[in-house]
């Protein structure tokens, strides 16, 4: 019977985690490129522990879509969810850029990363 060495098992599971983490890295910029086509004057956040790095290995994704006005979120958040890639671990909000300044938004996307900005957000979060 062959032994298995513990440091090729090692090996095998960080390679496979590293392949894993490129292909959510390239479906979180292919759904970014989908909601900035289908939404043009949107913002897009990482928030949540990926965005401060400290994420564990099956952590998922916390995105925000910002636009200035929201008429129907919960059909806005629908058109969105389709526009995902499968395969892509994620949670989503839908915030209007007047709700940017609620204390309990502001704390929640404290340490976010602008990912896509045409609503000049960036001044707004410093």
């Amino acid at each position: 019977m062959r032994e298995v060495s513990l440091s090729g098992l090692r090996g095998k599971f960080l390679r496979s985690r590293l392949r894993r983490v490129r292909e959510e890295e390239a479906l979180l910029k292919k759904y970014v490129r989908r909601i900035t086509a289908t939404f043009p004057k949107c913002a897009v956040l990482l928030f949540g522990s990926r965005a401060k790095g400290e994420h564990l290995p099956y952590s998922d994704y916390d995105l925000a879509v910002v636009l200035n006005e929201v008429k129907d979120k919960v059909s806005l958040i629908e058109i969105l969810r389709r526009l995902k890639p499968r395969g892509l671990p994620l949670d989503l909000i839908v915030i209007e850029k007047e709700e940017l300044s609620d204390p309990l938004i502001k704390k929640m996307l404290e340490g976010s990363k602008i990912l896509y900005d045409r609503l000049n957000l960036s001044r707004l979060m410093e």
